[in-house]
């Protein structure tokens, strides 16, 4: 069984791809920068003695995504699970000053990237008469707040590619499910003090934020047999935050 991550050299990639070798399965990973997936597949060969290839992969070029989804149909002859995880965060991003270069940068890595990922995903997986296709969505795809309004964009048009491939790409046996991301603790995370990291975690009903470990559960979940006549579907993994309607508050006793 065979997986592809993109950008699965940290944080929650990374979790995803151990996730994917702990388990027994042949792990493609990606980064921009080759010598980081490289590297990344060495660790991976050499901590779960499995088979794992790195690949330098920019989202916004779409003969490069097909280049490296015919080297991933060389080096391991299929592919069972595709795992979208790269993502441009666009933070900070004004709707009312956005320009151009900016709008092409989020779209491109986040719809257009990922809207051919999955087409060449599926084209292996069609061979087989199966597949699984996860896409890392987030709660910004129903909930807003300043300064995100692309990032907000991209990740709605996420969940609706990943409901229209599911509808499509049934008949080859093909699943298409996303993750709905809340907050997950990253290295972004590392120069925060311990009272940034209290104020986050006040506003979610759990109060405590994801893990790479925790989301990659739901992506195993949903890329496997586990959940095998599971599509169309969003997997929220948010400590309560989407369920909250006002800001989250705790009752006093």
């Amino acid at each position: 069984m065979v997986v592809f991550i993109t950008a699965a050299t940290i944080n929650t990639g990374l979790a995803i791809a151990e996730k994917f070798a702990s388990e027994g399965y042949d792990v493609a990973v990606s980064s921009q920068r080759i010598e980081d997936a490289e590297r990344t597949a060495t660790y991976l060969k050499e901590k779960y003695s499995i088979k794992s290839v790195g690949y330098g992969l920019q989202l916004a070029n779409v003969e490069n995504i097909k280049d490296v989804f015919s080297k991933i149909k060389n080096d391991f002859g299929q592919l069972d699970v595709f795992v979208a995880n790269a993502a441009n965060l666009g933070i900070d991003m004004d709707f009312l000053s956005v320009d151009e270069d900016e709008y092409t940068q989020v779209v491109d890595c986040n719809l257009k990237g990922n809207f051919f990922c999955a087409q060449q995903a599926a084209l292996l997986m069609k061979e087989n008469k199966k597949g699984s296709i996860v896409f890392i969505s987030s709660v910004h795809s129903h909930q807003c707040i300043f300064g995100r309004s692309l990032y907000t964009a991209t990740k709605g048009g996420i969940n609706a590619l990943m409901r229209a491939l599911a509808i499509e790409l049934a008949q080859y046996n093909i699943r298409s499910n996303c993750i709905i991301a809340g907050a997950i603790k990253t290295n972004r995370w590392d120069n925060l003090s311990e009272e940034q990291v209290l104020a986050k975690r006040a506003n979610w009903p759990l109060g405590l934020e994801s893990t790479g470990d925790d989301i990659a559960n739901g992506v195993f979940y949903l890329g496997t047999d586990l959940s095998k006549t599971v599509t169309g579907t969003e997997l929220t993994i948010d400590s309560g935050l989407l369920v909250s309607l006002l800001p989250y508050k705790e009752s006093k006793r």
